[in-house]
C-alpha cells in the first residue's frame, strides 16, 4: 500500500463495495486510485461507528449474526476495515477525492460516514451520483433504466460517467451537513436502513420476514404437496423482487430467526445457506 500512496493520481475514487470498487478500476484507468470500502452499511449497527466501541460492536453483531461462508468476518474483517481508514487518511491533501454513491441505503449511509472521515481534510471533494447521473447520459425516451448500485453499472460507462458529468465541488456548508447527518446517523441503534423518498430510513430488523413468509407460500403453491424448499430457493426469490437490498447473508439470518420462532421447520444444519431446506409449518 505504500507504493501506492506515493505514486501520482489524478484523482482518489471512493466507492462503498469492493465489487463496484472494481468495476470502476477497470473503467477508470490506472492514472485513478480507486478505495473500495470492504463492508455493507445497509445493515448491521452503525452507532458511534467512527469510534472503536462502535467499530467493535459492529464486527460482534456481523460475527454472530450472519452466516460468512470464507469466514471473512473472523480473519479478515477488521484488519481490512481498519486498512481502508489509513488509506483515506494518507490521501495528499493536494489531490481531488470523487466519492461514487447511488440511490440506496448502503451507499448513502456510506457516503455520510465518508464525509466524516474526511472532515479534516482540504482536498477539493465530489459526489457523483451514479444512478441520476446514468438516466441523464443513457435513457432515452425508447430506453429506459435505473439501476441503484454503482456496482451494477458497467465499467465502460461509469467512465463515461466520470468524464461527461460536470459536478461542482461541495461546498464547506454541504460537508459540514454530511457530517452532522453522521453524527445524528450514527447515535441510532437501529440495524437495518432503507432508501425512500429519498431519504434514509431504519427500521426493524424483521422489517422483511412477511416477504421470505410470502415467498415460501408462493414456492410452496407450485408444489404438488407441500414439501421442504432450499433455502436459498426462498431468499432468490425474495432478492428479486426487492428494491432495497439488504444482501442475502442478512436475509438469511431472517430466514433462520423464523425457524427459531417456529414459523419453518427445517431439514439440515443452518451453517450456510446451501446447507438446509425448510417448509413452512
Amino acid at each position: 500500500m505504500d507504493d501506492e500512496l506515493q505514486k501520482e493520481y489524478k484523482a482518489v475514487h471512493i466507492v462503498c463495495g469492493e465489487s463496484a470498487a472494481g468495476s470502476l478500476k477497470v473503467g477508470l484507468g490506472r492514472e485513478n486510485k480507486v478505495i473500495g470500502f470492504p463492508d455493507f452499511f445497509a445493515v448491521g449497527p452503525i452507532w458511534e461507528l467512527h469510534k472503536e466501541v462502535g467499530r467493535n460492536l459492529r464486527y460482534e453483531w456481523l460475527r454472530d449474526h450472519l452466516n460468512d461462508q470464507d469466514d471473512f468476518f473472523e480473519k479478515e474483517y477488521t484488519h481490512r476495515f481498519l486498512d481502508t481508514h489509513s488509506e483515506i487518511d494518507a490521501i495528499p491533501d493536494h489531490v481531488p477525492i470523487i466519492i461514487w454513491t447511488g440511490e440506496n441505503a448502503n451507499e448513502q449511509t456510506g457516503l455520510c460516514y465518508l464525509l466524516y472521515l474526511l472532515k479534516g481534510k482540504t482536498n477539493s471533494i465530489y459526489l457523483f451520483n451514479t444512478t441520476i447521473s446514468y438516466q441523464e447520459l443513457f435513457n432515452t425516451s425508447e430506453y429506459r433504466y435505473f439501476y441503484y448500485y454503482t456496482g451494477e453499472v458497467n465499467p465502460e460507462k461509469l467512465k463515461v460517467i466520470y468524464q461527461e458529468k460536470l459536478y461542482k465541488p461541495l461546498s464547506v456548508q454541504e460537508r459540514n451537513q454530511f457530517e452532522k447527518d453522521w453524527i445524528s446517523l450514527s447515535q441510532s441503534k437501529g440495524l437495518v436502513r432503507i432508501w425512500e423518498n429519498n431519504k434514509l430510513k431504519t427500521v426493524n430488523e424483521d422489517y422483511f420476514d412477511e416477504m421470505i413468509v410470502t415467498a415460501a407460500h408462493h414456492l410452496h403453491s407450485k408444489q404438488k404437496e407441500k414439501d421442504f424448499l432450499k433455502s436459498a430457493r426462498i431468499i432468490g426469490e425474495v432478492l428479486g423482487q426487492l428494491d432495497h437490498n439488504v444482501g442475502d447473508t442478512f436475509l438469511e439470518y431472517r430466514l433462520r430467526s423464523l425457524i427459531y420462532q417456529g414459523i419453518f421447520e427445517i431439514k439440515g444444519i443452518p451453517k450456510g445457506m446451501r446447507y438446509y431446506s425448510v417448509k413452512l409449518r
